[in-house]
Parts: structure tokens; C-alpha cells; sequence
């Protein structure tokens, strides 16, 4: 499954209430598509620590429209599980990432703190 919408409305028959009650948190998941068209988006949000900031972005839980509260870790399992059919770790999903220069900072375009700072630059000549 890929829409957000669709989404929505089953968490509405799993929970009760619309589909717009849910349709914030599953736009959330999907809104990296906007900037990788393909599947491997969901390497960016749809794990274990995605489920995290699910819940630091919307709270612990929701209230639909019929007033129920709804936990945003089961909104979240739920859209992960119908995508991919298990939550996998974060480690899961950058395993196959290999190791980058730039990841430790070598393409650095702001100066380090010792090229700013008059004092840390002087420890060097120390």
C-alpha cells in the first residue's frame, strides 16, 4: 500500500471515527516520497525509531472524532506493518549503506569550530 488515504481509512475501521482523524500521521510517514519517488523512502521513517518520532510529533496518542483515544505507536505499527509487513530496526535499514566520506564530515563547507574560534586555533600551535 502506498497512499496515505487508504491508510487513513482503515485506521478509521480499525479505530472508529473518519479518515481524516488519522490522515496527518500517515501523510507524515509517506512525505519523504516528495523527495525519493521510489520505495526507498520508507527507509527514512518507516522502522522502529520512525514509530519514535511519530509520537514526539504528534504525542502519545490522538482523540478521533468519536473522542476515543487512539495511540500513535499502534497508528504508526499499523501503517508500517501494512507497507513492509514487519517493522524493521534502523540498523535493518542502512546496513547495506556503505560508508561515505562526507558522512564523517569531509566535504565540510562551514569552517570547524577551531577555524572560528581564535582561542581553539591557537591550542593548535600549542
Amino acid at each position: 500500500m502506498s497512499n496515505p488515504l487508504i491508510h487513513a481509512e482503515r485506521s478509521a475501521k480499525t479505530w472508529g471515527g473518519s479518515a481524516h482523524d488519522y490522515l496527518a500521521v500517515h501523510q507524515w510517514f509517506d512525505a519523504t516520497k516528495a523527495h525519493l519517488p521510489d520505495n526507498r523512502h520508507r527507509m527514512l521513517l518507516h522502522n522502529s525509531f520512525g514509530m519514535l518520532l511519530a509520537e514526539q510529533v504528534f504525542g502519545l496518542a490522538i482523540f478521533n472524532s468519536q473522542d476515543r483515544r487512539v495511540f500513535v505507536r499502534d497508528l504508526a505499527a499499523r501503517h508500517i506493518l501494512e507497507d513492509l509487513g514487519f517493522i524493521p530496526t534502523v540498523q535493518q535499514c542502512l546496513e547495506g549503506l556503505p560508508l561515505q566520506p562526507w558522512m564523517a564530515g569531509a566535504l565540510r563547507l562551514v569552517p570547524s569550530s577551531r577555524e572560528r574560534c581564535p582561542v581553539l586555533a591557537d591550542s593548535r600551535a600549542s
